[in-house]
């Protein structure tokens, strides 16, 4: 098949789609429908502000309009409620109160959100000094107990309904702010962001479409609720005097003054009481019924490089070839962690031409993945240093702004992640987040990109990809995920496709299918590939040249065929020996004793000498460098390499 173009509309592909299935919102009203006790609560709410919105209709009386002599009389068809020391009536002050304490209560907590969800996202995504002030400003207002602290805000500022309704809000801003930024940090963390950072989507976006949809869930649960509690602050200011100015009817205001008379008329307190429990009830019962419902349908300025020193000569690339897609060298990354900075990856350096595969080889630990995201400028620049030189095309990709790498991210540059379940948004649809890839990269209307999406998903070998753009990603395979994840990859055509070890999620079978598919992509497209794996079962099938990594470095560097047959270093005999199908049936598979030093406790001289069953006095001395062998830019870190003669794949 010909490579897919992003921009182009293909008619037979818009006479394959359907209908789009019912939204997320739709399925959560389903789901909250279940909830029988929720459902009751929300009608009882609907309920109560129905009578308080057709106050000036149902209520007999004005609410401020009094008569002394008609001061605590009973319950009569005159006055169902009775009436108060002033001798007004209690059922018609009940229903305006409802509007004045409901008002103040919704209002309060919609402000609180307005002013905490953008500083909570901004100080939880992009953290730094935003993050750092934000929250210390924040504890700071936690050391006040919250009545105190609205009660200190509504006398210093002044008596009216809107300075209620701040003094309201400021106490709940600051667990707002608290719940949100945790709930960002953990979403930040995601593989799906990582993902999307990966294919060039800018940070307001994957705030937008990405966190922030996540992180409604807690979100909406803890609002509900919260109208509850400010309803009660409400009442409690009232009650001290300090809420809406009389004659305004509040039901705090109606609970405090019946409370002077509790000895003459103790009646007067149950009709404002019982209106303030049902409607704490009411929203508690909501929040608890929302946050079933949500559970329910849960599914599982700064540069990112530091320039450094000047890089070192890379293998050697013979005239004749072509400039190669990716050419690194000298790479260094640094981690900080307990109080240091400990290198991780030292010195490596590897290239890959369009239309080849380099494999980067080597157990957990050694630094395979952590190069590949460097190579994306995808490692946190808070806490990573990354130095050397890194190329895409001839570009130099080391000192580019965020901003920068996002145009290479997906346009030229792709990855494709480990585990697809991590890496696509539970929160979206396959179709929503592929189109989000397409267009990102590509001036085309949602309408366009759903078609071109629809021949992706064909492409990748997706059965029925008009039915898969409407589907969830738990409702998919793994393998299907898989395609889908290689789909949003290819959206940009970039000229590098990473893949991170793509095939461990999947069976064998599927696995296959994946790498057969993954070469005709290739093939199609030109790309470049690196292939990250521990598997050298792949690295045989997949791979033209193979970098074999330990312990943050390069230890060896060939052509997959003269590294198999005969390859330089004990680690890669090692790992060839290690291989199931390097032992006959039966026979107890080749281990390698130990295991891979941590980053800061890497042995002196060669550092797989621990492990290594040839080594020598000399080999635990000094640093050993990666030196070519012969001709053929045969390159291997050992002492012994040139006498040695290790055994390689029968």
């Amino acid at each position: 098949m010909s490579p897919v173009d992003p921009t182009r509309v293909d008619g037979a592909t818009e006479a394959a789609m359907a209908p789009a299935s019912p939204g997320p919102i739709r399925q959560l009203v389903q789901r909250f429908r279940q909830q029988r006790v929720a459902m009751v609560a929300l009608g009882l709410f609907l309920v109560i502000a129905l009578l308080a919105i057709l106050a000036g209709v149902l209520a007999p009386y004005d609410p401020t309009d009094g008569n002394s002599r008609r001061a605590f009389e009973g319950l009569s068809w005159d006055h169902l409620l009775g009436t108060d020391d002033l001798g007004r009536d209690v059922f018609t002050r009940v229903l305006y109160g409802a509007r004045v304490s409901l008002r103040v209560s919704v209002v309060a907590v919609l402000l609180a959100l307005l002013v905490s969800l953008p500083l909570a996202l901004v100080a939880g995504y992009h953290g730094r000094w935003t993050d750092a002030i934000v929250m210390r400003v924040m504890d700071a207002m936690f050391t006040f107990p919250p009545l105190i602290l609205a009660l200190v805000v509504r006398s210093l500022l002044g008596d009216s309904e809107m300075i209620l309704i701040i003094a309201i809000a400021i106490v709940f801003v600051p667990g707002f702010i608290r719940l949100i930024r945790g709930q960002v940090l953990s979403v930040r963390a995601e593989s799906y962001v990582e993902a999307s950072r990966s294919i060039g989507t800018t940070a307001p976006r994957i705030v937008t479409w990405h966190v922030l949809p996540n992180i409604a869930s807690p979100l909406i649960v803890q609002a509900s609720q919260a109208v509850g509690f400010a309803l009660l602050f409400e009442a409690g200011l009232s009650f001290l005097g300090l809420g809406a100015p009389p004659p305004t009817p509040t039901w705090g205001g109606m609970l405090s003054r019946a409370f002077n008379f509790v000895y003459d008329a103790p009646g007067g307190i149950f009709a404002p009481g019982i209106a303030i429990t049902l409607t704490v009830l009411c929203f508690n019962l909501i929040g608890d019924g929302l946050r079933d419902a949500l559970v329910v349908g849960a599914s599982p300025r700064r540069r990112w490089f530091r320039a450094g020193a000047a890089p070192v000569a890379a293998p050697a690339i013979p005239d004749d070839r072509p400039r190669p897609v990716l050419d690194v060298r000298d790479l260094h990354i640094e981690f900080f962690t307990d109080g240091e900075w400990r290198t991780v990856v030292h010195g490596a350096g590897f290239s890959v031409d369009a239309g080849r595969t380099l494999g980067l080889v080597g157990e957990s630990g050694c630094g395979k993945t952590v190069s590949a995201l460097s190579t994306m400028g995808l490692l946190a620049p808070r806490s990573s240093r990354v130095t050397g030189s890194i190329r895409l095309a001839g570009r130099e990709l080391v000192g580019l702004s965020r901003a920068e790498m996002r145009e290479v991210r997906g346009r030229e540059i792709a990855m494709v992640f480990q585990d697809p379940t991590a890496s696509l948004n539970p929160a979206f649809t396959i179709g929503n987040q592929l189109i989000e890839a397409i267009r990102t990269h590509h001036a085309v209307g949602r309408r366009a990109a759903t078609l071109k999406a629809t021949e992706l998903l064909e492409r990748v070998g997706i059965p029925d990809p008009g039915r898969r753009l409407r589907s969830y990603p738990h409702e998919l395979s793994g393998g299907m995920r898989q395609r889908a994840m290689i789909a949003m990859a290819l959206s940009g055509k970039p000229k590098l496709l990473i893949a991170d070890e793509p095939t461990t999620a999947v069976d064998v079978t599927i696995q296959a299918q994946l790498l057969e598919l993954l070469r005709e992509l290739q093939s199609d497209f030109d790309m470049a590939v690196v292939f990250v794996t521990h598997d050298l079962g792949i690295v045989a099938e997949m791979c033209d040249e193979v970098a074999v990594m330990y312990a943050g470095e390069i230890v060896e560097h060939a052509s997959a065929a003269e590294l198999f047959e005969c390859p330089r270093h004990p680690y890669t005999e090692a790992l060839i020996a290690s291989l199931p199908q390097a032992v006959e049936v039966g026979a107890r598979l080749a281990v390698i004793p130990g295991q891979v030093p941590q980053p800061g406790e890497w042995p002196a001289g060669c550092r797989f000498n621990p492990r290594c069953r040839y080594v020598q006095d000399a080999c635990r001395i000094d640093a050993v460098p990666l030196g070519a062998l012969d001709a053929s830019a045969h390159l291997a870190r050992c002492l012994r390499a040139h006498e040695l003669t290790l055994g390689g794949s029968t």
